[in-house]
């Protein structure tokens, strides 16, 4: 299946259907009442929100590593890993760094939309702390998988798509450069992208700093790599 096949499926499928045959999997349905979740607001909502929902409800009633969200963790459904991936973003009781050693393995997923819920559910922490998340994520830029690279990226946009800002970061994007500077240069068109949509958003806010800083990655490096980068940056803002 191509890639554009599983995020429409990804973004379509019936999240509801499937939670229902899962709680009737476990035997949960004397612990586990989903009707309640099905408000008439979520039933417009897209599937990422009925994930988000869905995860946080599970939240509530399943703990990291207990056996009921390892079965989710490891289920060949790539919808029911996403709520066990949401339950680590959620889980309020673990630090930061703890919760991207849990969240690896769904970084790291096959399946492109899992990828996406990865980065999205870490989100709210890197909001509340961008400083002390770039200090956790900058080692993942040295990582031989392109995957692991890429969200760290990801997850520091200034703005992002489908999630709230980073104001310090739309204020002082200079602060992500522990993540941006070792990627600058990345052979990964699938990190390059993600670096390039970075300074993207900067550029909204403080379009100097992003003249400045093409200019010096520029100067650094004339690769093809870094070309590609600003060449989707320039491509962006012009």
């Amino acid at each position: 299946m191509e890639k554009t096949d599983q995020i429409a499926d990804w973004l379509t499928f019936d999240r509801q259907v499937l939670l229902a045959a899962i709680v009737r999997q476990l035997n949960l349905e004397d612990h586990l009442d989903h009707g309640s979740l099905w408000t008439d607001d979520l039933k417009t909502q897209s599937g990422i929100k009925h994930s988000f929902a869905i995860g946080s409800w599970l939240s509530d009633r399943i703990k990291i590593g207990d056996d009921v969200w390892r079965f989710l963790a490891t289920h060949s459904n790539n919808i029911v890993r996403e709520w066990a991936a949401i339950i680590v973003g959620l889980t309020d009781s673990i630090p930061f760094a703890r919760k991207l050693a849990w969240m690896k393995t769904f970084a790291d997923d096959e399946h492109p939309g899992l990828r996406e819920i990865a980065w999205l559910a870490l989100r709210a922490d890197v909001i509340r702390d961008p400083l002390s998340a770039i200090r956790c994520l900058a080692p993942w830029t040295g990582s031989r998988n392109e995957r692991l690279r890429r969200l760290a990226v990801e997850v520091t946009r200034p703005s992002g798509v489908g999630c709230s800002p980073i104001p310090i970061l739309q204020d002082q994007p200079e602060l992500g450069l522990p993540i941006l500077e070792p990627l600058f240069a990345d052979d990964s068109e699938y990190v390059q992208i993600a670096v390039g949509n970075w300074i993207v958003d900067a550029s909204k806010s403080k379009p100097d700093w992003v003249q400045a800083i093409t200019e010096r990655w520029l100067s650094e490096s004339a690769s093809d790599n870094t070309q590609a980068i600003l060449k989707q940056v320039l491509g962006a803002i012009e």
